[in-house]
């Protein structure tokens, strides 16, 4: 593969590469549908919403503009006052907000330490009915490790409530996989882990791997239908576009992704392995970012600045969920070996000139 336009930038969360240019979208003649989507969505939506559903073995789908639109209907319409939505403390903040925007209907929000849920649901209070809802990512990019929903699954069901995960980071790289070699076939973490979407409300957003920014909810046919009816933005904003739909329909179907895929996944193994050999250990388990811990968030600054005067872009990370700062460099399918080779030549010159100094 040639070298990619952009080569030397690893800023980009674009991990399949899919970039979508006009003229490769399904025309529409109809761009948006000038209603809420609760009234009347393009035929597009619901495509989409099966599309991704039916790869999961979810009984039903639906659409969001974004995972916060998304997250913001779920909320909003399946706690009832006295519930308790238990989230991760270091849960990505969109979900965070959304949580938040709960209190005022009586709604309980309790939060749980990093990937370490209680072991006792806190007391839902007079209403013993109550249900326990449980908010997590689906993938933390600051230990690079997964949520563990079988334990969530288990906290939920107690109480009939469900684990409401935002997969949007590992939607459309990890997946179901046989022998755990590669990073699957992207319908996400939960069957990545070897689990079903049973009691599982699930929202990825496409607007990383596959690049456009329209996000699908998927799980039982009931819930999903309770938050079609009842989401206040799919009351009161409109839809995704022709243009975000068609995309996503593109990439979902695209024939090519087992071969990016398992071209991501080779280039993220050798990016890992070349950290390491400079001494810079890869956190956690093989994804397309990949990153190392460093000292203080001054010197992974310099040394984000020092790869930028040699033309290469990397990113400086502050794990929410750990202390201190990381130097990470995102990995595209669309990513050469040159490209590659640049940032490690890098990087090798960076950790040089700080042993010399």
């Amino acid at each position: 593969m040639a070298g990619s336009p952009g080569g030397e930038d690893f800023t980009s969360a674009l991990f399949l590469g899919q970039h979508h240019p006009s003229t490769g979208l399904t025309p529409w003649a109809e761009f948006t549908t000038g209603v809420p989507a609760a009234l009347r969505e393009l035929p597009a939506a619901a495509e989409l919403a099966s599309l991704v559903a039916a790869q999961q073995q979810a009984d039903g789908g639906l659409v969001a503009r974004s995972a916060l639109h998304g997250m913001m209907d779920v909320l909003q319409s399946l706690p009832r006052p006295g519930d308790v939505l238990l989230v991760d403390e270091d849960a990505y903040p969109l979900s965070q907000w959304a949580c938040r925007a709960s209190l005022p209907r009586g709604v309980r929000v309790v939060t749980y330490p990093h990937f370490r849920p209680p072991a006792v649901v806190p007391s839902n209070g007079p209403a013993p009915s109550a249900k326990t809802w449980v908010v997590t990512d689906g993938w933390c990019q600051g230990c690079g490790r997964p949520a563990p929903l079988a334990q969530l699954h288990s906290i939920a069901a107690r109480t009939g409530g469900q684990v409401i995960v935002d997969d949007s980071l590992a939607f459309g790289v990890l997946g179901r996989t046989s022998g755990r070699v590669g990073f699957g076939d992207g319908t996400g973490t939960a069957r990545w882990l070897g689990l079903s979407h049973d009691r599982l409300l699930w929202l990825g957003s496409l607007a990383k791997a596959y690049g456009t920014p329209v996000t699908v909810i998927t799980g039982d046919s009931t819930t999903v239908g309770m938050v079609a009816r009842q989401g206040g933005n799919r009351m009161h904003s409109s839809p995704p576009s022709a243009a975000d739909l068609a995309a996503g329909i593109g990439a979902i179907r695209s024939s090519g992704l087992p071969r990016l895929r398992r071209r991501l996944w080779r280039l993220t193994l050798w990016l890992r392995t070349a950290f390491a050999d400079l001494g810079l250990p890869p956190m956690g388990l093989p994804f397309p970012i990949v990153g190392t811990r460093l000292g203080s968030l001054p010197l992974a600054r310099r040394w984000r600045t020092a790869l930028a005067a040699r033309g290469v872009q990397a990113l400086v990370q502050l794990p929410r969920c750990r202390p201190g700062a990381m130097l990470s460099a995102v990995v595209r399918a669309d990513h050469s070996q040159a490209d590659l080779d640049r940032l490690v030549r890098g990087l090798a010159a960076v950790t040089r000139d700080r042993r010399a100094a």
